[in-house]
């Protein structure tokens, strides 16, 4: 489902809220395509039905229960096992440097950052993070360098000890550094990084990173110190919820809440939950939906629902059903009444449902996500290009696109960037570069490659002079033969060796000085008998 994060100052609204997000379709053609095209996002209509309101409009105090799929498994955003549940919670308890803004672009949080800018570029990039003066962890600690340090070691991928699930950007960091004071944090790359705002996000205190004990169990089920508008206050597996509340010390503008509790709810159930008052918001579904915006419509008065139990019942279905249960036989009477009281009694439940539901609104976007699917190129049929390029031609983008988006109400436009998202300045369609969907043009690659209808292969030499399947078969060619050659190579030397090695003993007993006395450069290729040595510096205290 989606993911929403807790804004800053989050609120209880007067009229509780259903969410109906998701994220956008994009089926990739071929991975390192070029861009092109002439749509531009101007061109994109991206909805955005959030209805923000201005803090001073928005009531102060009280509790909003927010329905979540599941207890999260950690508080560990960085672990295997995090989902979107971890990111909320997080999101709410943690630094976030970067937020994203309704286009899905990220904006510098002045909560904790007075400043964050590349300031150099070359030989190496270097970022300069300042601190806002305020920022402290929940135990008094001024967020500083040390978090930083201990971030990036846990996450570089460098100490396996770390069971971390991600480390993109982290591998990329060389060092990072005290800057002219404590509130200056200065990161240098090995590698340049176009997408360092994403980095530190959310940051934990060095005292959950700084050891693989404390990575891997000291997270999962709580937080030694947080920084954020809330902080922890309960994780309740019995009743599956985790409470957070208000934080006094939090030094921004105060969270209007006095409480923000995550519920376990299923999705199925999710619906009957916003009846009964137990959640004041949740991720739904289309029919789910469709039932809230129905509710609102059918209002208060008498009239047949036009969804549920009955909706269906025409005059002439009750007539017939009337007349059997009013009817001379007995046994189908007393059977078709307890069918009609079975109906009544649904469709009863089903009215007080549709009441309780009518204080909800639905709210509709898009996310900054999408989903793809990815060819793998490495090995199998997939390996030889005229394949891929067959499936990606074979695969009807739009109608994928229709089928996921049009039941929400959403623009069906199929993704055509792997470097922005619609309605992101940068976005440029370039989905047409290898051509449009073409089930003709995708039988003649196959063929080409080889294949037939029936999926067998025909020829194993048939690969098209420069394609994937024809590099990957001259390498393994090229492997074998220096393995071969590398092999005889060996042999030959151990004879040669074996022949100098008895000359040695033959002059030694005969009192001849050997070729070998006195010093050699360690590394000398031409030092007789002796493989080349290399002497490597002692590795680094850690």
């Amino acid at each position: 489902m989606s993911h929403v994060g807790v804004p800053r100052g989050t609120a209880q609204k007067r009229r509780s809220l259903a969410l109906l997000t998701t994220g956008v379709l994009t089926i990739p053609v071929l991975a390192g395509c070029s861009s092109g095209g002439e749509e531009t996002a101007a061109s994109v209509v991206v909805p955005q039905d959030v209805a923000p309101a201005a803090r001073s409009q928005i009531a102060e105090g009280g509790k909003v229960t927010w329905a979540i799929d599941a207890m999260p498994a950690t508080l560990n955003a960085f672990q295997a096992d995090a989902d979107s549940a971890t990111t909320r919670i997080t999101g709410a308890l943690l630094p976030t440097l970067f937020p994203l803004d309704a286009k899905g672009m990220p904006q510098l949080n002045p909560d904790y950052l007075e400043s964050a800018k590349v300031v150099e570029r070359e030989p190496r990039q270097v970022v300069l993070y300042r601190i806002n003066q305020q920022a402290v962890w929940s135990d008094g600690r001024e967020i500083g360098a040390p978090d930083f340090v201990a971030q990036w070691r846990a996450l570089s991928g460098k100490d396996s000890a770390f069971w971390t699930a991600r480390n993109a950007g982290y591998e990329r960091i060389e060092k990072i550094e005290r800057g002219s004071d404590d509130l200056e944090v200065k990161v240098t790359f090995a590698k340049p990084y176009a997408d360092w705002r994403s980095l530190f996000s959310p940051l934990y205190p060095k005292q959950v990173t700084g050891s693989p004990d404390a990575f891997n169990d000291g997270a999962r089920t709580t937080i030694k110190a947080t920084a954020g508008p809330f902080r922890l206050r309960e994780v309740d597996k019995k009743t599956g919820s985790v409470t957070l509340t208000r934080d006094p010390r939090w030094w921004g503008s105060p969270a209007k809440l006095d409480s923000l509790v995550f519920k376990a709810v299923e999705p199925e159930d999710r619906t009957d939950a916003l009846a009964e008052g137990k959640v004041d918001v949740a991720d739904i579904d289309a029919s789910a939906a469709h039932r809230i915006v129905q509710a609102a419509r059918e209002g208060t008065g008498g009239a047949q629902p036009a969804a549920g139990p009955g909706a269906e019942l025409t005059p002439a279905a009750a007539l017939r059903s009337w007349a059997v249960a009013h009817g001379s036989d007995e046994e189908a009477a007393e059977a078709e009444q307890e069918v009609r009281d079975d109906k009544a009694r649904a469709a009863e439940a089903y009215a007080t449902e549709q009441s309780g539901l009518r204080a909800y609104a639905v709210r509709k976007s898009l996310e900054p996500a999408y989903t793809q699917l990815a060819l793998n190129g490495e090995t199998g049929p997939l390996a030889d290009d005229r394949v891929r390029r067959a499936v990606a031609r074979a695969l009807d983008r739009q109608e994928l696109a229709d089928t996921v988006l049009k039941p929400l109400g959403l623009p069906a436009q199929p993704l055509g960037s792997h470097l922005a998202l619609a309605g992101q300045p940068a976005y440029e369609d370039g989905s047409q570069a290898l051509g449009t969907q073409n089930t003709e043009q995708a039988q003649a690659l196959l063929a080409d490659a080889g294949w037939t209808r029936e999926g067998a292969l025909e020829k194993s030499a048939g690969t098209k002079a420069g394609s994937e399947g024809e590099k990957q078969k001259k390498d393994a060619e090229d492997k074998k033969d220096a393995e071969d050659k590398k092999a005889d190579e060996k042999k030959g030397s151990a004879g040669k060796a074996g022949a100098e090695e008895d000359g040695k003993a033959n002059r030694a007993a005969a009192g001849e000085p050997s070729a070998d006395d006195g010093l050699s450069i360690v590394g000398d290729d031409d030092k007789p008998g002796e493989a080349a040595h290399v002497i490597a510096p002692a590795p680094a205290a850690a």
